[in-house]
């Protein structure tokens, strides 16, 4: 008897930190927003001795269209979001003739994870628009699900 392999196809990725710098709007030759994004993840561990440690990544996060736009106009350097997408790997040859890789975050949503909060009014079921949470931004072009 053989076995047929039944692999999914995923490649999915949700990370959230803070954007290290602000985000780089540009368009392609054909008019077509894209940007570029860097954000900081913090992850904390026990080491060997039982100590606290900090670990930060820092990731590429690339945006298309509405959602470029969108990013460019919502978020700056610091912002706090979370980012879902997929990874992507490119590969190119640099001008030494050095061969080059890299893994990016190919975005599809982006969450601010922070929120204005109106000190004038306290929260209640009442008053939605007081306790409004986070604002996002999805690209529309692609369902992520």
């Amino acid at each position: 008897m053989t076995k047929k392999l039944n692999l999914p196809k995923i490649n999915s990725v949700i990370v959230s930190g803070r954007l290290t710098r602000d985000v780089d709007l540009r368009y392609t030759a054909s008019g077509t927003p894209v940007a570029t994004i860097g954000i900081a993840n913090d992850r904390a561990y026990r080491d060997s001795d039982g100590n606290w440690q900090n670990e930060t990544n820092f990731f590429k996060v690339t945006a298309w269209t509405k959602l470029a736009e969108k990013a460019s106009e919502n978020f700056k350097k610091g912002s706090p979001v979370i980012v879902e997408g997929r990874l992507s790997w490119q590969s190119w040859q640099d001008k030494d003739g050095n061969k080059r890789t890299t893994v990016e975050i190919m975005a599809s949503r982006i969450q601010n994870l922070e929120r204005e909060v109106d000190t004038s009014e306290p929260a209640s079921d009442d008053n939605p628009e007081a306790s409004e949470n986070t604002k996002g931004v999805e690209d529309e072009d692609e369902v992520p699900f």
